[in-house]
């Protein structure tokens, strides 16, 4: 099995859907906003973190840019199968879960679109884009968070941090 990149997002919605066998599923919609270490592509391997602001807990009097966030497991990961959206500014993964244990079947990941950073597209697509210009106007954007600060449990958690993404270990 090949390694998961870890990827840490923001819950956006969920909605609920029907697995191949009929059974009650549901598709999770996140946000990635942090650099992953490893531009997303097509199938690459990912475990999909949530991420919830904790920025409240440290309280300056200076003006700073730093993002505080937690890190929990949801449950997925899996192989990037597809993109399913994409236009000026976002571009819309489908993992497609491995986790037989859990009711979401597949995540769509929202990724700003900066190549290099945050996706990694063959170089026939990027000179595609480029001749025909064949990308819609951006719908909307979401901003890219280099100066974050993730917190992590421990006992239930086992990732590497992404590049540029400080990690503090909590344990009891």
């Amino acid at each position: 099995m090949s390694s998961l990149t870890t990827i840490h997002a923001k819950e956006r919605g969920a909605a609920p859907s029907v697995g191949e066998q009929g059974e009650e599923t549901n598709i999770l919609y996140l946000d990635v906003s942090i650099p992953p270490s490893d531009p997303l592509h097509t199938g690459q391997r990912v475990k999909v973190l949530s991420i919830t602001s904790c920025d409240e807990l440290f309280p300056s009097e200076e003006e700073t840019t730093t993002r505080y966030y937690t890190a929990r497991d949801i449950g997925v990961w899996g192989t990037v199968t597809r993109v399913r959206a994409e236009d000026e500014g976002v571009v819309e993964f489908v993992i497609e879960n491995d986790n037989i244990r859990s009711a979401t079947s597949h995540a769509y990941l929202a990724v700003p679109r900066r190549e290099g950073l945050m996706i990694r597209s063959p170089g026939w697509r990027r000179w595609a884009e480029a001749a025909l210009a064949t990308l819609a106007k951006a719908a909307r954007t979401i901003p890219i968070e280099a100066n974050t600060v993730i917190f992590e449990d421990t006992t239930t958690l086992n990732f590497a941090a992404p590049a540029g993404v400080k990690r503090i270990i909590c344990e009891d």
